[in-house]
């Protein structure tokens, strides 16, 4: 008892090393944990914060750099539209030069006045009268003498092979037709009025040079202008603009009046045949005053003009065509017949024979636009018609007698009078039944 009694005091005066369980929750544990989480976060906080502060420092960078270059593109703008400035300035410069320059290079020419349809219509119509009028005053000498029987010396056959040959082949089928003569006459000298003044592209010389080398360049360099991608109207107003200028010149004048008196002597010439009795003197102040001045006038104004204007002479087969002509009715003395809207087979031109052209129609090509406008007949061509019925009446004629003196002379270039001084029969407007012929 007393050795168990020991123990129990030597236990109890003896600390006792105790062992304890572990706890379940160490708070230490737990906070060094956190603090390791934290620690891991922060560093990953800290590489993101550099990253994003590295790429916001290139972004900056970039942004720099594309700021200095908006920069020096806005410089570069500012700079061109300097120059651009400078230039529309420069531009306008130029162009109030030029203008002035235009203006200065017209001035020196008189305004053009460009001729319009209605002033060459009745230019052309007064032309038309002007001649008429004087064949019916030249050759009354020679008339009466036709009628009194006393056309005796023929003129000299060359002379006369020249006048025949003047003439149109419809009329030569009405040689022997009565009251004819006059229209004969008109014709030929509206058809050497077109082959002088208005079948050229302009109707007098430009220059002494033999071919007329500025006319022909002129008209050679308006083709060419036409044929690159540029309207007609620019082509015709440089043509009309340039021989405006030329023809202000003094030396185009002077070179002007030699032509006229050169027409005016060659034409005068060639009509002595059909009044060989007035003075030479006489007959080319009459001729000049009355048909070749009129004709070189109407034939400049319309070869300046801006639109195209023509001469045309009927086309064959007239006779079937009356309706689009001015028919001079030579039953009635030669007044207008009025066809217009007829057929060929009408009963109204059952009885109208067509006999030969008188004088050419006038025709434009209207420039607008840009375009040129379909051919228009503006003054229609004259014909010689007759509406008596049955045949025309035939008669002696100086025409006739013409004939026969350039027929004495064998010309082998001039194929009309080398045919036959028998005129051939005429043809009615229907296309049938060609009218006898009465004495």
């Amino acid at each position: 008892m007393e050795a168990g009694g020991g123990n129990d005091s030597q236990d109890n005066g003896a600390p006792v090393a105790v062992s304890k369980a572990p706890a379940e929750n160490d708070p230490s544990q737990d906070i060094h944990g956190e603090i390791q989480a934290l620690k891991k976060k922060l560093e990953d906080e800290t590489r993101l914060r550099k990253y994003t502060e590295q790429v916001l420092d290139s972004r900056q960078h970039e942004l720099e750099v594309a700021e200095s270059k908006l920069e020096e593109l806005r410089a570069q703008l500012s700079e061109a539209h300097d120059q651009v400035t400078q230039a529309k300035g420069r531009s306008k410069s130029k162009e109030k030069q030029l203008s002035e320059a235009k203006d200065q290079i017209f001035r020196l020419q008189p305004q053009r006045k460009d001729v319009n349809e209605a002033d060459a219509i009745e230019a052309y119509r007064t032309l038309c009268a002007n001649v008429h009028r004087w064949v019916e005053n030249r050759m009354k000498g020679i008339l009466d003498e036709l009628d009194a029987g006393r056309l005796r010396a023929r003129p000299a056959p060359p002379q006369a092979v020249r006048f025949v040959s003047m003439m149109r082949e419809t009329a030569k089928r009405g040689l022997a037709l009565d009251q004819s003569d006059v229209y004969h006459v008109v014709a030929i000298i509206m058809n050497y009025l077109c082959l002088v003044f208005f079948s050229k592209s302009f109707y007098c010389p430009l220059d002494e040079y033999e071919g007329d080398a500025t006319l022909t360049f002129i008209d050679e360099l308006e083709a060419s202008m036409s044929r690159l991608p540029r309207d007609p109207a620019h082509c015709r107003e440089w043509r009309s603009e340039t021989l405006a200028a030329m023809t202000s010149q003094k030396s185009f004048k002077t070179r002007r009046v030699r032509f006229i008196v050169l027409v005016t002597e060659d034409l005068a010439t060639l009509l002595s045949a059909i009044a060989p009795k007035v003075p030479t003197a006489e007959l080319q102040s009459s001729i000049r005053r009355s048909i070749v001045e009129p004709a070189a006038d109407l034939a400049h104004d319309l070869h300046v003009a801006s639109s195209i204007y023509s001469l045309k002479w009927p086309a064959r087969g007239a006779w079937s065509r009356l309706e689009v002509y001015e028919c001079l009715d030579l039953a009635n003395g030669g007044e207008a017949l009025n066809l217009s809207g007829t057929a060929p087979s009408s009963s109204v031109r059952r009885n109208v024979a067509y006999l030969f052209d008188v004088s050419p129609g006038l025709f434009v090509e209207r420039v607008v636009s840009g375009k040129k406008s379909p051919l228009k007949a503006i003054c229609r061509p004259s014909v010689l018609v007759f509406s008596g019925g049955g045949g025309v009446q035939q008669s002696p004629t100086v025409m006739n007698w013409l004939w026969e003196s350039a027929v004495s002379l064998p010309s082998p270039g001039r194929e009309g009078p080398q045919r036959s001084a028998t005129p051939a029969p005429l043809r009615k407007s229907t296309g049938s039944n060609q009218p006898s012929r009465r004495r």
